[in-house]
C-alpha cells in the first residue's frame, strides 16, 4: 500500500496520458508493478506465519552482483557445480520453503546469481563475461561488439539490470 501511495502523483500523469496507446501500456506496466509488490507482500507474509525472518530477503544490488559475477561465472566455464556443494552443507538439516539466498550465505547467493544469469540471453551472458570475468574495458567490449564505447557502456548496464531482474529486481524497501 505504501508503494503505491507513494507514486500516485507519477501514476496519475502516466494514467492521464492523451495517446491511447500510451495511456494503454502505461495501465498494464502500472499493473504489472503492483502485482509485484503484491506478490512480494504475499511471500514476506508466508515467510513470517511460516515462521521465517523477513528482514533478510534477498535483492542484490549492482556492486554486489559486480562482486560475485567473476565467480558464478568461473564455476560455469570450469563445471564446478555449486548446487551439489549446497546439498552437502544442507545435508541432516530440515529443509524449508524459504529464499535460497535468505540469511545472508555466500554459496546460496552463488547459487541464486548462476540460475539467473543461465537465465539470460546468450549476449547478455557474453557481455558480462567479457566485463566481470574477463575484466575487458569498455573499449574493448565496444571493439568485440562493433560499437562506441558509451553504447558498450549502456549494453553492460542493461545486461546487468537483467540480471538483477531475473534475481527478484531492486529492492522495494529502499
Amino acid at each position: 500500500m505504501a508503494w503505491a501511495m507513494t507514486r500516485v502523483v507519477d501514476h496519475t500523469e502516466d494514467l492521464m496520458e492523451p495517446i491511447e496507446e500510451r495511456r494503454r501500456h502505461n495501465e498494464q506496466r502500472i499493473a504489472w508493478q503492483m502485482r509485484r509488490v503484491a506478490e512480494r507482500y504475499a511471500r514476506k507474509e508466508k515467510a513470517s506465519k511460516s515462521g521465517y525472518q523477513t528482514n533478510d530477503e534477498a535483492y542484490y544490488e549492482s556492486a554486489t552482483l559486480g562482486q560475485l559475477l567473476p565467480f558464478v561465472i568461473a564455476s560455469i566455464i570450469d563445471g564446478t557445480v555449486l548446487e551439489q556443494a549446497q546439498e552437502m552443507i544442507n545435508d541432516g538439516q530440515p529443509k524449508g520453503s524459504s529464499s535460497p539466498a535468505e540469511g545472508g550465505n555466500l554459496l546460496a547467493n552463488l547459487i541464486d546469481i548462476k540460475r539467473g544469469y543461465l537465465q539470460l540471453e546468450q549476449d547478455d551472458q557474453m557481455i558480462l563475461r567479457l566485463r566481470h570475468h574477463e575484466s575487458f574495458t569498455l573499449q574493448q567490449i565496444g571493439q568485440v561488439l562493433e560499437c562506441a564505447t558509451s553504447t558498450a557502456d549502456r549494453r553492460c548496464d542493461k545486461s546487468l539490470r537483467r540480471l538483477q531482474d531475473n534475481l527478484g529486481g531492486i529492492s522495494p524497501w529502499q
